[in-house]
């Protein structure tokens, strides 16, 4: 399944990028997956059922942040799920009956609305792809014809495809630290 772009050409225009009408739907497709790759958690909300281990009453939810947890059975060993008395999501915390085992949860993770912080990065990426001579893609480092020569930073070439350090850090900035990840709470 194909994620939606984190950011659209309307948006980029609106950063004051300038991305080229042939190839900005692409560009912002490939900044947006490498930046889904370096996130390393959901961006884009998304449900996931997953069937984790209970330890001392609590399970601990893959993938920040989490927006709600909608469900939540227990699974003996043959597999079969059954309801269980009480769960408490608290906004950070699952906690269940101490002993159940194996549990299955429903639950939604991502952001409803990107982050105004990612949708400008998307874009920033987007457009130094879009800018990036074709020589940075074969990792050359200068040329020279006669009096004119250019140069290509050693930065530039190691991430022709992918986050300059800069922007990993906008990244980080972006999604904020892992407690400021839960989104909401009861």
């Amino acid at each position: 399944m194909s994620l939606p772009p984190l950011a659209t050409q309307a948006d980029a225009t609106t950063y004051g990028y300038s991305l080229p009408a042939a190839t900005a739907d692409a560009l912002l497709a490939r900044a947006s997956a490498r930046i889904r790759r370096a996130a390393g958690q959901p961006i884009t909300s998304s449900t996931s059922t997953v069937r984790l281990a209970e330890h001392d009453g609590t399970v601990a939810l893959p993938g920040p942040p989490i927006t709600a947890v909608t469900s939540v059975v227990a699974v003996d060993s043959t597999g079969t799920t059954t309801a269980l008395p009480w769960w408490c999501w608290d906004g950070e915390r699952l906690t269940v009956p101490c002993g159940t085992g194996q549990v299955e949860v429903v639950y939604t993770r991502g952001y409803g609305t990107v982050p105004d912080g990612i949708v400008e990065l998307t874009c920033a990426v987007a457009s130094r792809f879009g800018a990036t001579p074709a020589g940075a893609d074969g990792l050359l480092r200068s040329e020279q014809i006669d009096d004119y020569s250019r140069t290509f930073a050693t930065e530039a070439i190691t991430a022709a495809g992918d986050l300059l350090p800069g922007e990993l850090e906008a990244l980080e900035a972006a999604l904020g630290t892992p407690e400021a990840w839960m989104t909401g709470s009861r």
